[in-house]
């Protein structure tokens, strides 16, 4: 080697001048040498025998003591030093000083065989680290940690260039350096301590660390206060037969190599397997902050991590109770025998674990108590260590895959997808817990819906907040979670959607699709993305993914994985996931928060409709809702919109299930008002292309509202349905209390649609009514009426009973708290010279607070029934429907809804007028006036059975003509679709 060879800076292989002047300047002063080359030969003809090191990166000293086969070749003068050798024989398999270490750095950080690195250029790991690891803070060994050196020792000053390890190497001798922590391993302000004769001679050994790994004794010295060589040798007597063959140097690095893997104590007084189950210690050793539980156990002395994060603290706390009653569980659950045989099943379930066998056990319970389905579970274990490995001992009919190694969930989910054999496979997490009903919901969305080909869970995170509530991905290949953080209850994440993805925590899918894909893509091995592509994959051949919030799943969310390694693996699977995926990825929207109410459906082209109402329209309450309950339903059942109901008046109090007299594709804004709103279409800006208000007093309360959100509403067209034209109402009951003097029709109706000058289309019920608004309005009004589909029931008239009124009443000026008063005062009277007195009049009907029917139905022909959920089985039972209104506008609801399920009516003249029906012929009836004509058609119709069979029969064939479901969702369409 020349001067010149050895003149290059962090070259292990070197001679460096200048740093041997300054290390060895007693010597070198003495000589009076100065120049490099004069230096060197005193290096070459007495250093190398004095054993001196030729550089900061080599300690020759230190070899010599821990390789002494080393100190014989160099005595034989087959070698001039240890240098020499390490440099022609040793770089390969040893190592050059204490800090850094050959094997684990090929083996850890940089993943390469000797034959790979000399193909690079590179002489071996010590090479790489120099040059290129070293500044990309690669770690050198277990005990220098260049990361962990960073964070622990925040005042160390060095120049970025040179890198922190050679500024270690340059100052490891200086005494406020030699008690700073390199490692999670080591500790050697403690060592001092512990060893006050090594402290004494720190100027002989240098470093605590250079001690510990370079003394004759390795056994006589622990590396800090958590590991004791005697404990651990004594009660592994296996550790103690493998030292003394010379495998390790001691038991602290057995230990290190394979004994905290393996859930061996290394003290008397430390508990690890507790320790490293603790979630706050999961989620350190998953984010990288420490390499091992031991490592955190020896970092922060027994202590669990102190989150700067407030947020985090719950969590941690949630997460600790999680797994404790995990533990007390699965204590109960080994007293008895799960049991999953089948012979058929309906269901497969494929969990892919490694240890966490409480986790295990409740998952599976939970599992079995929620779904009494034949369940083919599929267990596939990936080596584990606790009692995972005996677990067909407490759990009948299950198959186990049992692997040598932990392969992860891809490569286990699909060896467990090949014994599959039911029509649906569910993926599921061993920490999770299914709440009732989860797996139930989930295959019967897939048996009612051919469109849905896999279907996810709403994820609940033990702090009780939502992990996701279906997934996003976006046009950068990255993804999210929709409305991490938030409520399970808030409104946004209870309504079923089709989503681009949904977490393979929980992932019910059709075994048959699933298996023509050959599952998850092994491109995206060993995680990340897998599910991701898969659903992708789904969605491309014409199916569905569906989030579900009936599917509410507990979630303890590991993050089981070193930050470090999850984001290398992210940033190479997104950009995998973004090149097979192209076409589908690039046609999604820009990740920003201002697309995340368009990005949470995986469809882009479909209506987005805001549908305003004074209440949710639920069915049960009439008076108008149950039309405009037919008109949600279209929109989003028969049209594929993406529709949000909005109250101006919202419940009182919080749902406990969802709304199911709605579409569950609907998204229903229970918790929020008339004063919410402005502030509630700001933050939708943009989103909305019609908003739907139902009734004309709406368009009051509204006009000022929209005016301030103008900016908000740009391009969104407004529709005004009116339901049903109030001032005809008023002018009706005007009329009935017997006022003469009545009010200008036109006036009363200009008066109503004083405010309605920024709606884009009218809507009436009927084409009297648009008729009398057209002229005001100055446009064209739609018409859309009310839809029913025949659903006569087989009943005959001898098998039927009693009369039925079905009918809402909001306040004490509805017209059926008049139309009910003037049946129980002017005609049921009349009834008991006609019919016997155990024919009973049966009101059915949501009533409103602070209204007490009984104080008006008096006679003992009523019976009063209350809010009935469903009513068909009344249609099915009673013989006569009967609608005593005599003051109404739009057209009556009740009658339409009778009529379709086969029940003859006897109305008003009024209401025969509104639906254009034949009196007589389709419906029987009498003047609101007549109340003996009116008890005179009641009898008529009850007691003569070809009448009754007439009337029914025709009523059916009007509904059959009028009140399509076809010609009801073109209506829609066509209100939808119009142009300004």
């Amino acid at each position: 080697m020349s001067i010149e060879d050895l003149a290059i800076k962090h070259d292990w292989a070197c001679f460096n001048a200048s740093w041997y002047k300054q290390h060895y300047h007693a010597v070198i002063s003495a000589f009076d040498l100065h120049d490099d080359g004069s230096i060197f030969r005193f290096y070459k003809d007495f250093g190398e025998t004095l054993g001196h090191s030729p550089n900061m990166f080599f300690d020759e000293e230190w070899y010599r003591m821990v390789y002494p086969d080393v100190l014989s070749l160099i005595e034989s003068g087959k070698v001039s030093s240890g240098f020499e050798h390490y440099h022609q024989y040793g770089c390969k398999d040893r190592n050059p000083n204490c800090f850094f270490d050959e094997e684990f750095y090929c083996r850890t950080q940089v993943c390469m065989s000797p034959e790979q690195l000399e193909a690079h250029g590179l002489r071996n790991g010590y090479d790489h680290f120099l040059r290129y690891g070293a500044h990309e803070k690669r770690d050198a060994s277990l005990f220098f940690s260049t990361t962990l050196f960073i964070r622990e020792n925040p005042d160390f000053l060095y120049d970025d260039r040179n890198g922190i390890f050679a500024a270690f190497l340059e100052n490891a001798t200086d005494h406020t350096v030699v008690e700073r922590r390199t490692s999670a391993y080591f500790d050697p302000e403690w060592y001092m301590r512990a060893y006050p004769d090594m402290s004494r001679h720190i100027d002989e050994w240098q470093h605590p660390l250079r001690h510990y790994l370079g003394n004759p004794s390795p056994e006589a010295f622990d590396p800090n206060p958590f590991f004791s060589e005697r404990f651990y040798t004594q009660g592994n007597p296996d550790v103690t037969a493998v030292i003394a063959d010379g495998c390790f140097r001691n038991a602290y690095e057995h230990f290190i190599r394979y004994g905290q893997y393996e859930d061996r104590r290394p003290h008397a007084r430390v508990n690890l397997t507790s320790y490293a189950q603790d979630p706050a210690i999961s989620d350190v050793v998953g984010q990288g902050k420490y390499p091992t539980p031991f490592a955190a156990y020896a970092m922060l002395y027994g202590k669990f991590p102190d989150s700067g994060d407030e947020s985090h603290g719950p969590e941690m706390v949630c997460k600790r109770a999680y797994r404790r009653m995990s533990e007390v569980r699965t204590a109960l659950l080994l007293k008895q025998c799960m049991d999953f045989s089948c012979d058929l099943p309906e269901l497969s379930v494929v969990m892919v674990v490694h240890d966490q066998f409480a986790f295990t056990m409740t998952a599976l319970a939970s599992l079995r108590a929620t779904c009494d389905a034949a369940i083919q579970l599929i267990l596939v274990d990936g080596a584990s260590t606790d009692e995972t490995i005996l677990i067909e001992r407490h759990v009948r009919g299950i198959e186990v895959i049992q692997l040598s190694e932990n392969v992860g969930f891809l490569a286990g989910a699909n060896l467990g997808l090949a014994r599959v054999a039911a029509p649906y496979v569910l993926f599921l997490n061993n920490d999770v817990e299914l709440l009732p009903g989860a797996v139930n919901a989930a295959c019967a969305r897939l048996r009612r819906d051919e469109r849905a080909g896999a279907v996810g869970a709403k994820l609940v995170r033990t702090t009780g907040e939502l992990q996701e509530a279906g997934c996003i991905v976006w046009n950068d290949g990255t993804t999210s979670g929709y409305l991490r953080g938030a409520s399970p209850m808030l409104p946004e994440a209870n309504f079923v959607r089709s989503v681009d993805f949904c977490s393979g925590a929980f992932l019910l899918a059709r075994t048959e699709v699933v298996k023509e894909l050959n599952g998850f893509d092994p491109l995206f091995a060993p995680a990340y993305y897998e599910e991701t592509d898969l659903c992708v994959q789904i969605r491309q051949r014409g199916f569905e993914i569906v989030y579900d919030p009936d599917v509410v799943v507990l979630h303890y969310e590991f993050g089981s994985g070193r930050q470090d390694d999850i984001d290398a693996c992210l940033g190479r699977n997104i950009g995998k996931f973004f090149h097979k995926n192209r076409d589908y990825v690039e046609g999604k929207y820009r990740r920003d928060e201002s697309n995340l109410l368009k990005a949470r459906f995986a469809e882009s082209g479909n209506r987005r409709v805001l549908f305003i109402e004074d209440y949710l329209p639920q069915r049960a309450i009439g008076a108008g809702f149950p039309r405009s309950n037919d008109i949600v339903r279209t929109m989003v059942d028969m049209l594929g919109a993406h529709v949000t109901v909005y109250p101006i008046f919202p419940p009182r109090s919080q749902p406990m299930t969802r709304y199911q007299d709605f579409p569950d594709r609907a998204e229903i804004i229970w918790d929020r008002g008339l004063g919410d709103l402005a502030a509630f279409l700001r933050t939708r800006a943009g989103y909305y292309d019609i908003i739907w208000i139902g009734r004309t007093h709406n368009a009051d309360r509204l006009k000022p509202i929209f005016t301030a959100c103008e900016t908000a509403l740009t391009g969104c067209r407004v529709v005004l349905d009116t339901e049903a034209l109030t001032a005809l109402r008023l002018q009706g009951r005007m009329r009935i209390m017997g006022q003469t003097d009545l009010p200008d029709l036109e006036g009363m109706l200009r008066y109503e649609l004083r405010n309605t000058d920024f709606i884009d289309r009218f809507v009436t019920v009927s084409k009297g009514e648009a008729t009398l608004i057209r002229g005001i309005v100055n446009q064209d009004v739609s018409v859309l009426g009310h839809m029913q589909t025949p659903v006569p029931r087989s009943r005959a008239f001898s098998e039927r009973r009693h009369f039925l009124f079905v009918g809402a009443i909001q306040n004490l000026e509805s017209p059926n708290w008049d139309g009910l008063a003037w049946l129980n005062d002017h005609v049921v009277p009349l009834l008991d010279n006609f019919l016997p007195e155990d024919i009973r009049i049966r009101v059915a009907g949501y009533v409103g607070n602070g209204i007490d029917l009984s104080s008006i139905l008096t006679h003992p022909r009523f019976e009063l029934l209350g809010a009935v959920e469903d009513l068909v089985p009344l249609y099915d039972t009673h013989r006569v429907f009967i609608a005593p209104t005599r003051f109404a506008a739009g057209i009556p609801y009740k009658i339409h809804e009778a009529a379709a399920h086969g029940l003859p009516i006897v109305a008003t003249d009024l209401l025969i007028q509104q639906v254009g029906w034949e009196p007589g012929g389709d419906i029987a009836g009498a003047s609101e006036t007549q109340p003996l004509a009116f008890a005179g058609g009641m009898q008529q119709v009850y007691t003569d059975e070809t009448l009754w069979n007439q009337l029914r029969r025709n009523a059916l064939h009007r509904i059959f003509l009028e009140n399509r479901a076809d010609d009801y969702t073109r209506a829609v369409t066509d209100i939808l679709n119009f142009k300004n």
